[in-house]
């Protein structure tokens, strides 16, 4: 069942990041706020939103991800920049792209897991 208050305390819930703030912010109290989010509709919905902002976020991220790449790639081969601005350019890109690698074979191998496990039928 929605309440009256339901949508301005999800607002002020993903506006605050904490129960007390958006309590000052909805002008209720933090018992309010956590009585709302144990009902499962409730709950729900706040997850929803919380995920809908950070599908949001993500997309930002995710279009700018080559420009940032460009950027580095330009003060590491730009010679007129001082070599220690060039080495933390290169140190950022090996940084980086170390990690990407490490998360690509981390995914592979859970995705050969959930595949064999449903092989298998557990």
């Amino acid at each position: 069942m929605q309440r009256k208050n339901d949508e301005i305390i999800l607002s002020a819930l993903i506006a605050a990041g904490s129960i007390r703030a958006a309590a000052k912010i909805a002008d209720v109290s933090e018992t309010t706020i956590r009585t709302r989010l144990n009902d499962d509709d409730f709950r729900q919905r706040y997850e929803q939103a919380k995920g809908a902002i950070l599908t949001e976020a993500c997309d930002a991220l995710s279009a700018r991800l080559t420009l940032a790449v460009d950027t580095l790639c330009e003060v590491l081969e730009d010679t007129k920049n001082a070599a220690t601005v060039r080495v933390s350019a290169a140190s950022e890109i090996l940084r980086q792209g170390l990690r990407y690698i490490e998360v690509a074979n981390i995914l592979t191998r859970l995705e050969a897991i959930e595949k064999a496990q449903k092989d298998n039928n557990y």
